[in-house]
């Protein structure tokens, strides 16, 4: 079991520096992060608390260009109409009539901000949840914030599920389809009875991995009211000074894009 709920040999290596540090503290940060964020509405200043970030998540976090890109594009949907709603549902000056819509200054102005906000708040989250060990996280919370054993590691076996099941369901479908029959096309032709049988393998599946888990937990004694743990995530003195460096860096990043912004 336990080496079903490891993280692979080396992968934190690959990860970057940011993950050696306890599975808490960039947590820590990204709360941190999201609260100071919400009373920031000066473009400048998030721009700069942003472009800060990518630095921190490229070099701490080895996040390439690629994956950032991505990150970005997930948000950008929302992002973008944030700004659209609020530039034309706010009092100012009139930028620009579009149709029976008024685009003020103000409305664009405090959009851009908003929808900085999400992208400051969200990259740098997915980025992080993508790099980060959920089985070190679970540890971590059972020691420092008293989650019961059993609640934590039953949420990082789902975890863990669901991110098996995509590869789970292309397995079924391929399955299905060389049992299929051909259409005149020669191409395998599912249908919907296929793909309702694939979806209740699945399930089904899952259910029972889902107990063999649960009765395999319960062997080794995860619901006991007294246990130690092996594997232990605790605070080093290097989990401050990176904490410290990635608070002073964003705090001068935005004070500097603010002043150079007017």
């Amino acid at each position: 079991m336990s080496a079903t709920l490891s993280a692979p040999v080396g992968a934190r290596s690959r990860r970057g520096g940011l993950a050696r540090l306890n599975p808490l503290t960039p947590a820590a940060l990204l709360l941190l992060l999201g609260a100071s964020v919400s009373f920031v509405l000066d473009v400048a200043a998030l721009v700069g608390l942003h472009a800060w970030l990518l630095v921190v998540l490229a070099a701490g976090l080895r996040a390439g260009p690629a994956e950032l890109l991505r990150a970005h594009l997930t948000f950008a949907p929302f992002a973008l109409g944030v700004l659209m709603t609020n530039a034309v549902s706010r009092p100012g000056r009139v930028l620009a009539e579009v149709g029976p819509l008024l685009v003020t200054d103000d409305g664009v102005r405090v959009g851009a901000a908003l929808a900085l906000r999400v992208l400051v708040v969200a990259v740098p989250a997915v980025v992080v949840a993508r790099r980060s060990d959920a089985t070190r996280l679970v540890v971590a919370l059972v020691q420092h914030c008293r989650v019961r054993p059993r609640a934590g590691f039953a949420v990082l076996t789902a975890h863990r599920m669901l991110a098996e099941m995509p590869q789970r369901w292309r397995l079924l479908l391929s399955s299905a389809r060389s049992r299929a029959p051909l259409d005149r096309r020669g191409r395998p032709r599912i249908g919907a009875r296929g793909y309702a049988r694939a979806a209740l393998a699945l399930l089904v599946g899952g259910i029972r991995r889902g107990n063999h888990v649960a009765d395999a937990l319960d062997v080794r004694g995860i619901g006991a009211p007294v246990r130690t743990s092996r594997r232990q995530e605790p605070f080093r003195r290097t989990d401050g000074v990176v904490a410290a460096v990635v608070v002073v860096g964003a705090l001068l990043a935005a004070l500097g894009a603010r002043l150079m912004g007017g």
